[in-house]
């Protein structure tokens, strides 16, 4: 582990150095020819470069893969200056403001549906759509107003060259908000993701205190462990993890099929709440070594296990939701009782499971025609 730490520690600090060193040489080569333009971005990355350790200072952190991009935006910010100093067209700019303004719309899509996927966000398709597009629209606007600032500070002309005018620029910011959102919405949503979601997860699992009110942090965590504190009993049970042997560390279907059958005998008894990854003594391990890319994955593989060996017929009995404790996630499943028999369907077979006390046992033969016959009368 430690070894992993700091092999992604000295990652960081190789790659900020080679862009400050990059910064420095292209400020000298910039002073040198003359190029304003390109001086003031150098100086402007190279300040920027120490954004994430001042953030961290003030307990946000970033994480390293995200310090990793934002060094490489902020190179890419200033080579996409470089060029804008060479080409003064109005074909090349409306390209590279086109370029910038899709960049920036991602950007504002990922953040929202990030959101949306952790539960900091409940909101409709269209609120989405509308929440996203606002979002990448005021991107492109600070765009706007960044250019104007550098202009009156260094007598620049990045807002003169090609089109000259502010309006065609964040009508084509509005464009391209309203297609990315509109249509990156729906591919996400049908399983398309893209890395940055991964960074924003982080940062959202890092810093809970910014995305989350104190009440909503408070009072969820706070129901979990009180009601693990119960301790395991004839509706409530704890699992330790959802798919994952902690003994081996490897997938196991075994650890699937437990926790559904005890979700099956909830719905063949009185109901009953299942939480996974707390162990048995109420230990709270969380999911984390279940590795999902992230909880909405988890979420989706979870209803794809009851789809397949449940049934979809029963999903509105069944209940599922991510809580954050303690730095870690655990997943609390509510049963309600099932007005049909339920059966769980392991390759070619069909068992039976009830709640008998704290314990989930299989029912066949005359039992389980007995009981159903009394259950389902």
């Amino acid at each position: 582990m430690l070894k992993s730490l700091f092999s992604r520690l000295s990652v960081r600090l190789i790659v900020t150095n080679a862009i400050r060193l990059l910064l420095i040489i292209e400020f000298i080569t910039a002073f040198t020819n003359d190029r304003k333009l390109a001086l003031a971005f150098s100086v402007i990355a190279f300040i920027a470069t120490f954004i994430p350790a001042f953030l961290k200072r003030i307990g946000i952190d970033t994480g390293v893969e995200m310090q990793i991009v934002i060094l490489m935006i902020i190179y890419g910010t200033l080579f996409l200056g470089e060029v804008r100093g060479f080409y003064e067209g109005v074909w090349w700019d409306i390209l590279l403001k086109s370029v910038a303004s899709i960049a920036l719309s991602f950007i504002g899509l990922t953040v929202i549906l990030t959101l949306e996927n952790e539960d900091v966000l409940d909101a409709s398709a269209f609120m989405l759509i509308l929440l996203s597009f606002s979002v990448s629209f005021m991107l492109g606007s600070l765009w706007e107003i960044a250019e104007f600032g550098l202009d009156r500070m260094f007598n620049f002309n990045l807002q003169q060259l090609g089109t000259g005018v502010t309006a065609h620029d964040l009508l084509i910011s509005a464009i391209a908000a309203i297609i990315v959102s509109t249509g990156g919405y729906f591919y996400t949503k049908h399983g398309g993701r893209n890395l940055m979601s991964n960074f924003i997860v982080k940062i959202i699992h890092t810093n809970p205190k910014l995305f989350r009110s104190r009440k909503y942090l408070e009072m969820s965590s706070e129901k979990i462990k009180a009601l693990i504190s119960k301790g395991e009993g004839p509706k409530l049970e704890f699992k330790s993890s959802l798919r994952t042997n902690l003994h081996t560390s490897s997938f196991d279907k075994n650890i699937e099929f437990s926790v559904l059958k005890t979700v099956v005998a909830y719905l063949n008894t009185d109901g009953g709440t299942l939480i996974v990854g707390v162990s048995d003594n109420g230990e709270i391990l969380g999911l984390e070594k279940d590795a999902f890319p992230s909880n909405d994955k988890l979420k989706l593989h979870l209803s794809n296990m009851i789809k397949e060996h449940i049934g979809t017929q029963f999903k509105p009995f069944i209940d599922y939701e991510l809580f954050a404790v303690d730095d870690k996630h655990v997943l609390k499943i509510d049963c309600l009782p099932s007005t049909k028999r339920v059966f769980l369907k392991q390759n070619s077979e069909e068992e039976f499971y009830i709640r008998n006390g704290p314990a989930t046992s299989k029912l066949s033969g005359n039992a389980l025609i007995d009981y159903i016959s009394h259950r389902f009368k």
